[in-house]
């Protein structure tokens, strides 16, 4: 453990992004979710907690609403947590723990999988993605996909399904609009179009697309790519055309293009189980990270309404 590490808290303009992204480029577990410019979308007012020389980073979704100060896992933001150039401990995820600022009273924080605690272990809930090793996957690929998965290929085959890694992002977003789902909708379209503008600038995206044999769009996917993983960020389905196995046709066009790289697909989840199953039947495998959660909110009816309504419980 590294008990001379100097931490501090930095507001977002604070921040130098240019060392910020610097360390996550060459982090030994960087992710597309850690640069500045992602959270930038997902997250405007972040912070971080931070070593003076940048080499440890903690990101900080950062929200405030009626008076209260919270840490909540934005969407579309899979994990966060500590980011390192440096080994990282489960002694020095605990150190930045502790450095959370009193002041938020609610943290629901998700670290990455590479990010382990010995202390705060009564404030973890273990959840799950799905990720799927494409350097060994070659013109066998489909032989490691369960029964379930091969038979909704080929009733998409049969229905002369036509895949698309190029979607134009207007087309996307008109059918995301209509298929995808959407927690508070006005508000999730503005920020997945920031997204997707913000990852086609830093040429991180793949936006895919499926269409039928009249040229009509069935289904999207929205993927970001970095430090070799391929992350599925979103996609919807048309229902009707669901039922055709169309975005299991998708995904085993995606996972095709990329096959014998030196890549993984992170399916991003989840614990849903029938969501689980899906990503599971194209052989991806369960991997374990932590989610962080504390509430020191005081009781009392009025901050139970208040709860309800920022969704903390």
């Amino acid at each position: 453990m590294k008990k001379n590490l100097e931490i501090g808290f930095l507001h977002r303009e604070e921040i130098d992004c240019k060392r910020w992204n610097a360390t996550i480029d060459n982090a030994f577990n960087g992710s597309i979710y850690a640069y500045s410019w992602y959270l930038d979308v997902v997250s405007p007012n972040w912070g971080a907690l931070a070593t003076n020389d940048y080499s440890y980073l903690f990101p900080l979704p950062i929200k405030r609403k009626y008076g209260i100060n919270y840490i909540v896992q934005p969407l579309h933001c899979q994990q966060l947590g500590l980011f390192s150039t440096n080994h990282i401990s489960a002694d020095i995820v605990d150190l930045f723990i502790d450095q959370i600022p009193a002041k938020f009273k609610y943290v629901d924080l998700n670290l990455n999988i590479h990010n382990k605690t010995n202390k705060h272990t009564g404030h973890i809930n273990r959840r799950k993605t799905y990720m799927l090793d494409l350097l060994n996957y070659n013109e066998q690929v489909f032989r490691n996909y369960n029964q379930n998965t091969k038979r909704n290929i080929f009733k998409a085959i049969a229905n002369e399904f036509t895949l698309t890694t190029t979607l134009n992002p207007v087309d996307f977003m008109k059918f995301y609009r209509q298929y995808g789902f959407m927690v508070n909708r006005k508000k999730d379209v503005i920020v997945i179009e920031k997204l997707i503008e913000s990852l086609l600038t830093h040429n991180k995206a793949t936006i895919a697309g499926v269409t039928d044999r009249n040229n009509k769009l069935c289904a999207v996917a929205l993927f970001a790519e970095s430090h070799n993983t391929l992350h599925y960020l979103l996609g919807s389905a048309e229902p009707e055309n669901k039922k055709k196995g169309v975005m299991f046709y998708l995904m085993d066009g995606v996972i095709k293009n990329h096959c014998g790289m030196d890549k993984v697909l992170d399916f991003e989840g989840s614990m849903i189980l029938s969501i689980a199953r899906f990503f599971s039947g194209f052989g991806a495998k369960p991997c374990t990270y932590f989610n962080y959660h504390r509430n020191s909110l005081p009781a009392g009816e009025a901050l139970v309404s208040i709860k309800q309504k920022l969704k903390l419980i």
